[in-house]
């Protein structure tokens, strides 16, 4: 019984050694490569927003050993997350993740324009990261101007006319909405937009999408409660 015992712990000890060390991470929730797929990355992002929203974030994936794995071995992410460059609005934050976990495309007013879609196919065909999400927030200050016509100059006015669409299609299909409720709409509208400008834009990210390589979803990301609602894809 006592040379069992032995040869036990010395197997445990063993087994130990040959973890890696983020193994003894105790806030490292990083999915196996292997396991990468989109059912799984939604999970995680799912999993960390509900941390966030309860004030129990753990912050995953943000010591030092993570960031000299990443130097090494380079990002392998697990998501692509478009959003716009709100400072409300931080997805490593709202899902809880940390570094390497989510490439993240971020640009005011949260449209496809061809940096977006460069950036998108960079991280689906290049990366291979098996799910995008397109995620609006509510209370956009720059859908309430683009609704208001506010007079601006540079390079605003051409971003403030690529939200007219959105703006046309949810007056159409919601007449009655005015204010917070309009605004908050037309940001759901807009990244349904963003979602089909993607699709059509960008071929070879439509064919992993088809082919079940791939996974397009939608959400808002409430700015009051720190929920995501997920849209769809």
């Amino acid at each position: 019984m006592k040379n069992l015992t032995v040869f036990l712990s010395i197997a445990f000890l063993l087994t130990m050694a040959a973890l890696p060390c983020a193994a003894f991470n105790g806030n490292s929730t990083s999915p196996d490569p292997a396991e990468k797929g989109a059912d799984n990355s939604l999970v995680l992002l799912m999993e960390g927003n509900l941390r966030f929203v309860k004030g129990s974030s753990v912050y995953p994936n943000q010591t030092s050993h993570q960031r000299k794995v990443l130097a090494l071995q380079g990002q392998n992410p697990f998501a692509t997350v478009i959003t716009a460059s709100d400072s409300r609005v931080d997805p490593v934050l709202i899902f809880d993740r940390g570094l390497g976990d989510l490439f993240t495309v971020r640009m005011a007013g949260n449209v496809a324009g061809s940096d977006t879609l460069a950036s998108v196919e960079y991280s689906m065909l290049a990366l291979e990261t098996p799910l995008l999400v397109v995620m609006g927030h509510t209370r956009s200050t720059l859908i309430h101007a683009a609704i208001d016509k506010v007079e601006l100059k540079g390079h605003l006015v051409q971003l403030l006319g690529k939200l007219e669409p959105a703006i046309k299609m949810t007056r159409v299909l919601y007449p009655s909405l005015k204010g917070r409720q309009l605004v908050d709409k037309v940001a759901e509208t807009n990244v349904r937009q963003v979602m089909r400008d993607i699709l059509s834009q960008c071929p070879a990210v439509l064919e992993k999408v088809r082919s079940g390589k791939a996974r397009i979803m939608g959400a808002i990301y409430d700015t009051d409660s720190g929920a995501v609602h997920w849209l769809g894809p």
